[in-house]
């Protein structure tokens, strides 16, 4: 796909209006989102299902964060991501940048596909089967091929030329703007003369809370989920490597699995106080690091909250939350049955339909994001981070990363190099790489 994105700070309405006649010509479900992936645009032919996931607070909050992370990998891929999201529908997501910032995305689709073509989910799936009135509207949704979704979202990405053209002399107006900030239009808001009673933009207060977002993954022992909402946070704190802002978003996000903690697990507060001084003390760490701290205190909790559970037998979400504990370890499929005393064939089975997509294809696609990470924010061997992954030979490893990302891990490396120099890092978890900016 095209490497190109939309344009620089849209006008509202000049997008809502490229939405609204993209969902007229294509019957694809349209939404403007920030980065916080809450809408900034109505809802464009959005699906009776979604509609109603979205009248569910905790479930909207879930679709907002899909929506939030599907923007972000396709900043970092530089490309229109297609995903299947935490409801089971598949969509695809487009950046949208204000020069070198990150201001949001463009999400689009709210499809079935066949069982063959659907992509890996980007969240973990939500539990709504067995609600038969969100079955009934699920049945409904339409079944298009992965083709054409891919053809839309190039579609989608060649009207940026469109939106340009009609921005383009409120540009020449900007650079001659006296500083009036009252005079600009940014992607913010829904434009007001589209507001209408059907509007569902989400209250400010039932706006997506990370805090919440990371409580209610623990809740549900849910680590990747919760690991994700870290990643977020952190991702926004190095996006463009200047130190204050470092240090501001991995005091927040403390403050953040602190309040979980003491809505989840009170016990682990004054330990879990004592060791993020301790590791404040360290100085400032790479990406990586902070994702790693980040990961260690969150298991604390969750390990908390299970031990005030009564005894129970492990089932298939314990054996998601290994993954998301190791995510190196090059599990097989006999151990991890062997962990819940089924057998290889049951488990194979019910991790499909859970997880919707293989054993092997999970494990292999939690190592290679973890690779992913510490390739872009770390200056790691190749062969350290293959042997640090569980991969028996470097070889290996540069065949599995190629055929997920398609690049090698040096050309991967070299990529978000090159990228954080274009863009100061915005594009690039973890990009600071010893060059902080005070």
């Amino acid at each position: 796909m095209s490497q190109s994105r939309m344009p620089r700070r849209p006008d509202p309405e000049e997008l809502q209006r490229v939405l609204e006649d993209f969902s007229e010509a294509t019957g694809l479900a349209t939404v403007a989102v920030d980065t916080q992936g809450v809408p900034v645009t109505q809802l464009c032919a959005f699906t009776e299902f979604c509609r109603a996931m979205r009248a569910d607070p905790l479930r909207s909050k879930a679709c907002h964060g899909c929506d939030a992370h599907g923007g972000l990998q396709a900043l970092l891929e530089g490309t229109p991501q297609i995903y299947r999201c935490h409801a089971g529908l598949v969509d695809f997501s487009i950046p949208l940048t204000d020069g070198d910032a990150y201001i949001g995305a463009i999400l689009c689709g709210q499809v079935r596909m066949p069982e063959a073509e659907m992509p890996d989910p980007l969240l973990a799936q939500s539990d709504w089967h067995g609600d038969p009135h969100l079955e009934e509207l699920y049945n409904k949704v339409s079944v298009v091929s992965r083709r054409r979704i891919a053809a839309a979202a190039e579609t989608l990405l060649g009207l940026h030329d469109i939106v340009d053209l009609a921005l383009r002399n409120e540009a020449e107006t900007d650079r001659h703007d006296d500083g009036d900030a009252s005079s600009r239009r940014a992607l913010s808001l829904v434009p007001p003369s589209r507001v209408t009673a059907s509007d569902e933009r989400v209250p400010e207060a039932q706006q997506r809370n990370p805090t919440e977002m990371i409580t209610a993954a623990i809740r549900r022992e849910d680590l990747r989920s919760a690991f994700l909402e870290a990643a977020t946070v952190l991702d926004g704190a190095y996006a463009n490597g200047v130190l204050e802002a470092i240090r501001e978003g991995r005091l927040r996000l403390d403050e953040m699995i602190l309040a979980a903690a003491m809505a989840c697990a009170p016990r682990t507060v004054v330990r879990l106080r004592q060791l993020m001084m301790h590791e404040r003390r360290r100085g400032d760490v790479d990406r990586f690091e902070a994702q790693l701290a980040a990961e260690r205190f969150i298991c604390m909790v969750l390990d908390e909250y299970q031990r005030q559970r009564p005894r129970r037998h492990r089932e298939i979400n314990d054996l998601l939350n290994d993954i998301a504990r190791h995510p190196g370890q090059a599990i097989s499929l006999t151990e991890a049955a062997n962990s819940l005393h089924w057998s290889s064939g049951h488990l194979s089975k019910l991790f499909k339909s859970v997880t919707g997509c293989t054993f092997v294809s999970y494990v292999t696609t939690r190592r290679v994001e973890r690779a992913k990470l510490m390739l872009a924010s770390t200056q790691m061997p190749v062969q350290k981070i293959s042997a640090e992954l569980d991969f028996s030979q470097v070889n290996y490893f540069s065949r599995v990363f190629r055929a997920s990302t398609g690049m090698s891990p040096s050309e991967y490396r070299r990529h978000c190099l090159s990228r954080e120099e274009r863009h100061g890092g915005a594009a690039v978890p973890g990009s600071n790489k010893g060059r902080l900016r005070a």
